[in-house]
C-alpha cells in the first residue's frame, strides 16, 4: 500500500518540482517588473496588457538590446473577443520573447501606444513614435500603462 501511494504521488510531485524550477516554460515578466535577472540560456517573456483591436498596443523600440547579452526570439498577441465594456473590443496581451545569451546587462525599451492615433510610423521611420509633440513619451516608473504614449525600460542582467 505504501509503495502504491509513493508511486501515485511521484509523477505529480515531479511535475510540480519542474514547474518551480522554470523548466516547463519561460519566465514571464509584466509591466511592473522592470529589473530582470536570468541565467545564460534561459528564455523569458515580457507580457503586457494590450487591446490591439482597439488600437492599444506595444512595440519594441531602439536602441535594441545588446545581442551579445539577449536575443529576441519573437512576439505574439492573445486577444479575447468582446471586451466587457466595448462591443467588438477585447482585452489581451502582447508578449515579447527573448533568450539570455551570455552574462552582461542590457536594456529592452518598449513603447506603449494607448490608442491607434497616438503613435505612427513612416517609411523613413518604421519605429512607432508619438503623433503629437504633446504626447512625447517619457520613461515611466509606474507599473500600469497610462493614457499617453510612454516608454517602459527593462534592465536585464544575465548571470
Amino acid at each position: 500500500m505504501r509503495d502504491r501511494l509513493a508511486a501515485a504521488l511521484a509523477l505529480p510531485l515531479s511535475a510540480l518540482a519542474l514547474a518551480g524550477c522554470g523548466l516547463v516554460g519561460p519566465q514571464t515578466y509584466g509591466p511592473e517588473e522592470r529589473s530582470i535577472k536570468v541565467d545564460a540560456g534561459d528564455e523569458f517573456t515580457l507580457s503586457l496588457p494590450a487591446s490591439p483591436s482597439m488600437g492599444q498596443d506595444w512595440y519594441l523600440v531602439g536602441p535594441p538590446p545588446d545581442p551579445s547579452v539577449v536575443e529576441r526570439a519573437g512576439q505574439s498577441k492573445e486577444t479575447e473577443a468582446g471586451g466587457p465594456d466595448v462591443e467588438g473590443g477585447g482585452s489581451g496581451e502582447r508578449s515579447f520573447d527573448f533568450t539570455a545569451v551570455k552574462p552582461g546587462t542590457t536594456e529592452i525599451k518598449l513603447i506603449h501606444c494607448p490608442y491607434s492615433s497616438s503613435c505612427s510610423t513612416t517609411e523613413d521611420n518604421p519605429e512607432p513614435s508619438p503623433t503629437s509633440s504633446s504626447d512625447t513619451p517619457v520613461p515611466t516608473a509606474t507599473g500600469k500603462p497610462g493614457t499617453r504614449p510612454e516608454y517602459f525600460v527593462y534592465t536585464v542582467t544575465v548571470r
